[in-house]
């Protein structure tokens, strides 16, 4: 806050627009630059602290006959108190830091002693990103969605509310994919829902732009979860489907100027409000690895390119692109990063929110699925596989979303998008093709052929003969145990043989059995995307892309819906030879206890010679301001203690070993 306040010294400025971080909804910051004559943009002080705190506003809003949700109002402040509070209001229960926000302090607890586990990580978790571990405890309504509405509200005593956003997709409580509007309100529900946000921020004085959220039940009754008083993550959806510029009108509110009288009056006059423009999604783009648990993920972006319109698949593709809803519109990408920028364990995972919209949600869905396949990012890992299986998700594209729409979809977490057959061996086509390329580049540049690449001739109409090498599709955890258990070998990678024969402008792909026919290609060795036209057995061109992750020695990185695949492109001599070599071998996870990602060893439960129930907590390691539990896999013994309380890991760090089985008999 003092070095923000000196910047506004030095440079004159005359105002701070604080985003939408957590110094937004700072009523001390609010304070200090009041004190030196510097607009805050946005809301009141006391406003700020009266929503901040979500006991006082909880009451307010009970005040103003805004719907509230059961609970207990008052500071929880023990183990008892938490279990007798809990068992009276009626498990589930949600447990909420006072001073919470963006996911963090809140757990959900469905017994007493979920009860107690999420009372001290709320409370640790709040005290870390807060500084304030004040926690309550109110009613989980099930099978909740999770519907905000967004208002504007000036210093003339107008106020506006815009059609809703839909956050219901989330992990945690850290909302992962927003959607405008949502599909389960009617006017009816959306005015009234647009008439208590604005009741609750008269009764606050309140000035700016806020968000009011609520949860709401399948049959459309609707609860005040709270205020925001800040500009939401997620606003551009809302910018989208209204045609309004949330951050200019904060300027005009700040400067004094009233709402603008057509959008005040299209609010009081619309029978659910303002009038809706579209539909609109927004994608959060994190550092976390989906395959390890979600765990935070850190390091240097190596490679980072944004989507457009373009290399989404919608530009100027009409013909090819069928399966498009016409209507389509734009592609949005709100980020701070650029390649070479470093994802830190210190901060929050966000890499950037990707937005699109279009005239319905077929379209706007379409085009998202269209840009995550475009977007590349290289030397983090990143939750976009996970974010492009949920918009291909039946249940997701039915509209049928909750917020445990996770939970109850992956209750196993996510291992991977497992790529259809037809998908796989458009894959396999692309990297046989991708090989002759290289090889032909590569004998361009130097004049002569590269060791272990296949014969130059691709270009002349020769034919050029590989083997093409699939790994097995990922599965989950369950389903390995449940092979070992039977004794079940895994899946063999594939093999495939392929024949590449072509020219400049068409390109043909033999393999197995199907003939791939390639126009439009457009793709170098060393760029990252790669598209083309491909025609199926002579039916209807259809777009294809995939993304060029990386070379290896013998192929390539692919990737495909976010799935990435190790292909390997060989000569059928190399691959005859391959068959002999030995397997790498692994790190075996039953006998070591290991930091999932980088961060700080929080606690350890447990020490050497202790015996471990399956399940039972190890050690506490934070990262990126969330505390992550690591419990036993199995019962065990605690064979030796390799850090302490304090320590900063390195991901895969060990930390406890296992008595391996021969040595617990």
């Amino acid at each position: 806050m003092e070095r923000i306040l000196a910047a506004c010294k030095s440079t004159g400025a005359q105002a701070v627009h604080p985003g939408y971080g957590f110094l937004s909804e700072n009523h001390t910051f609010a304070e200090m630059l009041a004190k030196e004559g510097i607009k805050f943009i946005g809301p009141p002080g006391g406003a700020i602290t009266a929503m901040g705190d979500k006991i006082t506003s909880k009451k307010i809003a009970a005040e103003a006959n805004v719907n509230i949700i059961p609970g207990f109002m008052g500071l929880v402040e023990s183990n008892e108190a938490v279990v007798k509070i809990s068992n009276e209001i009626g498990y589930p229960v949600m447990i909420k830091a006072s001073a919470g926000g963006g996911g963090k302090g809140m757990r959900i607890a469905h017994n007493d002693e979920e009860a107690i586990m999420g009372f001290r990580l709320s409370k640790d978790e709040a005290k870390a990103s807060f500084g304030d571990d004040r926690i309550f405890i109110e009613k989980f309504i099930e099978e909740p969605r999770h519907i905000e509405i967004q208002l504007l509200a000036d210093s003339h005593g107008g106020a506006i509310a815009f059609p809703e956003r839909e956050c219901s997709i989330q992990r945690r409580n850290q909302k992962v994919i927003e959607e405008a509007p949502s599909v389960l309100l009617d006017d009816a529900t959306r005015k009234a829902m647009g008439e208590q946000a604005i009741a609750l921020a008269r009764a606050v004085g309140y000035e700016s732009a806020g968000t009011v959220e609520f949860l709401c039940d399948k049959h459309k009754n609707f609860f005040f979860l709270e205020m925001n008083t800040r500009l939401q993550v997620e606003h551009p959806v809302t910018e989208y489907i209204s045609g309004v510029d949330l951050v200019e009108q904060m300027l005009r509110i700040a400067a004094g100027l009233p709402l603008p009288a057509e959008l005040v009056k299209a609010w009081e006059d619309g029978v659910g409000g303002l009038p809706i423009k579209g539909h609109a999604f927004e994608s959060r783009v994190y550092a976390e690895d989906p395959l390890r648990g979600f765990l935070p993920s850190t390091g240097r972006l190596s490679k980072y390119e944004e989507p457009t319109a373009l290399s989404a698949g919608v530009e100027g593709e009409t013909a090819f692109r069928q399966d498009i809803p016409s209507g389509v519109g734009g592609v949005r990408v709100d980020s701070a990063v650029g390649a070479g920028s470093e994802i830190s364990m210190f901060y929050d995972p966000m890499i950037s929110k990707l937005v699109t919209h279009g005239d319905t949600r077929e379209s706007a869905l379409e085009l998202m699925r269209h840009a995550l396949d475009s977007y590349v990012i290289q030397g983090v890992g990143n939750n976009i596989e996970f974010l492009r299986h949920v918009t291909d998700h039946p249940r997701f594209i039915e509209g049928r979303l909750t917020t445990g729409f996770i939970a109850e979809e992956y209750p196993d977490g996510f291992f991977g998008y497992t790529l259809p057959a037809a998908d796989r061996s458009v894959m396999a086509a692309c990297a046989a093709l991708m090989r002759v390329v290289v090889s032909d580049s590569m004998g361009e540049l130097s004049g002569q052929m590269a060791t272990a690449m296949p014969p130059a001739g691709g270009w002349d109409g020769s034919e050029v003969h590989l083997a093409v090498t699939m790994p097995a599709e990922p599965r989950s955890e369950k389903a390995v145990k449940a092979a070992k258990k039977a004794k079940e070998a895994a899946p063999p990678a594939e093999v495939l043989n392929a024949t590449v024969q072509g020219s400049f402008d068409v390109w043909t792909v033999a393999l197995a059995g199907q003939s791939y026919e390639f126009t439009n290609v457009a793709w170098e060795p060393e760029v990252a995307l790669f598209a083309a036209h491909v025609s199926v057995d002579g039916g209807e061109p259809t777009r294809v892309q995939l993304q060029h992750a990386a070379r290896t020695s013998e192929g390539f990185k692919l990737k495909m819906k976010g799935a990435e695949r190790d292909v390997k492109v060989r000569s059928p001599h190399v691959q005859k030879l391959a068959t002999y070599m030995p397997e790498k071998k692994t790190l075996d996870l039953s006998t070591v206890l290991v930091s999932p990602m980088p961060g700080t060893l929080v606690s350890l439960a447990v020490k050497e010679g202790q015996v471990v129930q399956a399940g039972q907590e190890l050690a506490v390691v934070e990262a990126m301001k969330m505390q992550n539990v690591l419990r036993a896999p199995k019962k065990t013994v605690i064979k030796g203690v390799k850090a302490v309380a304090g320590d900063i890991l390195a991901v895969d760090q060990i930390i406890l070993e296992y008595q391996d089985e021969q040595e617990e008999e």
